[in-house]
């Protein structure tokens, strides 16, 4: 997908709009936010891990190969502000990082005098497989190997009726009142009914998340069938 000297962000190669990438980003790993805590009567401090991760900030440093600098800044502006694919390829080609947030400064300025321009973007905190790992299940009990060092946050589409129960890894959700389709959303931590609105108030248990190595799905209720989706995430 890419080659040297090259990213490749929103469907677009870096190289194909005429910029050379100086050299690839330091890119920072992915750290546990903790708190530092005073204890009176012992010696140092205490850490206390909260299982939660900040977000990465990448930058990168490009060159501009032509001269054509009116058509080609139109197009690197449209390339940074109009983004249909939010995923960033660099350094290996098998993984992705989900950018959130694009930052940079006088990009016209810096395209027509300086010849180059710097540009942050700002990710989530883990790298992803570039596609999702999708299931269609029929049937309690489902297991499968996740490979990611890092909790992944599925898209469960369940097909159903009445009161359910979904169950993943021994942790419990409840759902009540489906009437025929219904959404849980690990990541943005919403449950939906099929035309989009909030099925939350109908919703007891936390939001299933999957970990490194088997996991298993189990259901009770009138279910005919879950898709699940998600992205394998590394740290």
């Amino acid at each position: 997908m890419i080659k040297e000297g090259e990213i490749y962000f929103n469907n677009r190669t870096s190289l194909g709009m005429n910029l050379f990438l100086e050299e690839y980003p330091s890119i920072p790993i992915a750290n546990e936010e903790y708190e530092e805590m005073k204890v009176e009567g012992r010696n140092g401090s205490l850490y206390v891990n909260k299982g939660t991760y900040s977000d990465r900030k990448i930058s990168f440093n490009f060159t501009i190969l032509s001269d054509q600098i009116e058509i080609d800044f139109d197009e690197v502006y449209k390339w940074l502000t109009e983004i249909n694919d939010n995923r960033l390829v660099v350094g290996r080609k098998d993984k992705c990082f989900i950018v959130k947030k694009i930052i940079f400064g006088d990009l016209s300025k810096e395209f027509r005098t300086i010849g180059g321009f710097n540009i942050d973007f700002v990710c989530e905190p883990f790298r992803s497989d570039l596609q999702p790992t999708i299931y269609a299940i029929t049937s309690s009990g489902f297991k499968f190997n996740y490979k990611g060092n890092a909790e992944a946050e599925p898209l469960f589409k369940v097909y159903g009726n009445g009161n359910v129960q979904l169950t993943v890894n021994g942790d419990t959700m409840q759902i009540n009142s489906i009437s025929s389709y219904v959404e849980i959303d690990s990541k943005l931590m919403q449950v939906r009914n099929q035309n989009g609105t909030s099925k939350d108030n109908d919703v007891l248990g936390d939001f299933p998340l999957f970990g490194y190595g088997q996991n298993t799905i189990n259901y009770t209720g009138s279910i005919t069938k879950i898709i699940v989706e998600y992205a394998t995430k590394y740290k």
